[in-house]
């Protein structure tokens, strides 16, 4: 009887021990999960300040303040959106005129454009070269463009127009080329702006080269060179234009001082300068080619109460020192056109 006592004693304190033992084990893990969250809620508590010193803690009058700085930082892009437009009776003609919406009303447009510009020059006194008869745009000498380039076509006419209104006022010796960016139709120009975003994303790689040479296609062409481009998909889209005349230097600087009054926003890309030679010059006018010194026929007076005074001897032009030259001009523009500010504000991340 004894004996099943001391066993039953004995269980009873095994069984103790074991309880002693699981509860010892769930207050430690316990307090090893109070001590993480607590070691996790100084943390969170230190970012939450960190975030509270950096920016300023959200209220109504912090949110005034933060729409009030979106609504002038709109108002300045769209201010200087409006003044990279251009200002003028140029900029506003760009703005307000409608392209033609046939093939036959670009034709016509086109054509006006050139009898009215070849009236002008010979006001001037400038001449046209064959090269720039129809002033970049002989590929419609007889008909107009096709429907899907109508609008692009027109856009480039009317900057054509204000540049070759401003080369003749500038009164050239002779004009010879005008060319162009070839426009480029919707597909075109998407597969053009994928390329450049491509380029872009990768410095190290080469720039794109063009769909196909424009020098192969008309005289009116020409390819602008990508690294010169101020060309930024989606957000500005241009157009590149090439002059090319001979003059004297006064005529290259009247044109740069008419671009840079910024009616339009053209950007001068390149100048190129070399001397005229052979054709270039397509017969010069006798005041801008020197002559040699010629003798001048003596005047001889008679007085008729004194002797017969001695001729004079003859006396020789003196010809100047530095003979008027004629240079040719390679002058590259590019115009640009900005994005509405709601599109840029959207392609905005």
């Amino acid at each position: 009887m004894s004996f099943k006592k001391l066993n039953f004693f004995n269980l009873a304190l095994a069984l103790i021990g074991l309880l002693a033992a699981g509860e010892a084990w769930c207050i430690w893990e316990r307090a090893s999960a109070v001590q993480v969250a607590e070691q996790k809620l100084v943390r969170v508590r230190a970012q939450i300040q960190a975030v509270a010193d950096a920016v300023p803690a959200p209220s109504r009058e912090t949110a005034a303040l933060i729409e009030a700085d979106l609504k002038r930082a709109q108002s300045a892009l769209a201010t200087m959106q409006s003044e990279l437009r251009g200002r003028g009776p140029a900029a506003a003609r760009l703005v307000a005129t409608k392209p033609p919406a046939m093939r036959t009303d670009a034709f016509f447009d086109l054509a006006t454009f050139v009898s009215k510009s070849r009236a002008l020059a010979q006001k001037q006194g400038v001449l046209i070269g064959p090269g720039a008869a129809y002033f970049g745009f002989s590929l419609y000498a007889n008909e107009g463009p096709e429907t899907a380039l109508i609008e692009p076509v027109f856009r480039q006419r009317l900057v054509a127009s204000y540049l070759v209104d401003a080369l003749l006022a500038a009164r050239p010796r002779a004009l010879l080329a005008v060319q162009r960016e070839r426009p480029l139709h919707a597909d075109e120009r998407k597969a053009r702006n994928e390329a450049l975003a491509a380029a872009a994303a990768d410095p190290a790689a080469a720039p794109p080269a063009p769909l196909e040479s424009s020098a192969t296609l008309s005289p009116d062409y020409f390819d602008l060179d990508a690294r010169l481009s101020a060309q930024a998909p989606g957000l500005v889209e241009v157009s590149g234009f090439r002059l090319i005349f001979t003059g004297q230097t006064a005529a290259l600087r009247a044109l740069l001082n008419q671009l840079a009054s910024f009616e339009l926003p053209i950007i001068v890309r390149s100048v190129e300068v070399e001397p005229a030679a052979g054709e270039d010059i397509l017969a010069a006018p006798a005041e801008d080619v020197a002559a040699p010194s010629q003798p001048v026929a003596p005047a001889v007076s008679i007085v008729l109460s004194a002797p017969v005074a001695k001729a004079a001897k003859p006396v020789a032009t003196i010809a100047p020192l530095v003979a008027k030259s004629i240079s040719k001009f390679t002058v590259t523009v590019e115009y640009v056109e900005l994005a509405p500010v709601n599109a840029v504000v959207a392609a905005t991340p």
